[in-house]
């Protein structure tokens, strides 16, 4: 892609058209199509308002400040937001399953991967209350299917 965000963010984002939520549940298969590499992504948007407002979430396979974390882009480079996340997200080829549960009311991000029993990722943040959802990659490829999206459409 030759898009350039007006923030340091992803680069290759597809957003859900015409839909905006509040609080959601989102679940898809990913699968890494990047080979591997320290940084190797895949990442999921929410509350997108435009392209310098939303969060997202970067399934990176190694953890540091820039990778592996909740992020919140909020007209400036993305912040990492999250209060809880693991030492990486262990990509290899083959399909797995990710969860993102948003409630606003509390401001609760959690996010799941592989086991829906225990996230892997948490924080808290009410700067967007709703938004578009997206799915893509930092600056990788990844493959994406059965998508379910749960919640309720803000107007």
């Amino acid at each position: 892609s030759k898009y350039e965000p007006p923030h340091r963010s992803p680069y290759n984002l597809s957003l859900l058209k015409d839909v905006k939520v509040g609080d959601f549940v989102l679940t898809a298969k990913v699968r890494s199509t990047h080979p591997d590499y320290g940084h190797r992504d895949a990442c999921l948007a929410f509350g997108y308002q435009n392209p310098a407002h939303f969060y997202y979430v970067h399934l990176g396979k190694q953890a540091d400040d820039h990778a592996n974390q909740i992020f919140i882009v909020n007209e400036a480079p993305r912040t990492k937001i999250s209060r809880k996340s693991t030492s990486g997200t262990n990509w290899d080829d083959a399909w797995h399953t990710v969860r993102i549960v948003r409630k606003t009311a509390d401001g609760t991000i959690a996010v799941y991967f592989d086991n829906m029993d225990e996230p892997v990722m948490l924080a808290e943040d009410k700067h967007f209350a709703w938004g578009r959802i997206g799915l893509g990659s930092f600056d990788d490829t990844s493959q994406w299917d059965d998508i379910e999206l749960r919640g309720k459409i803000v107007e």
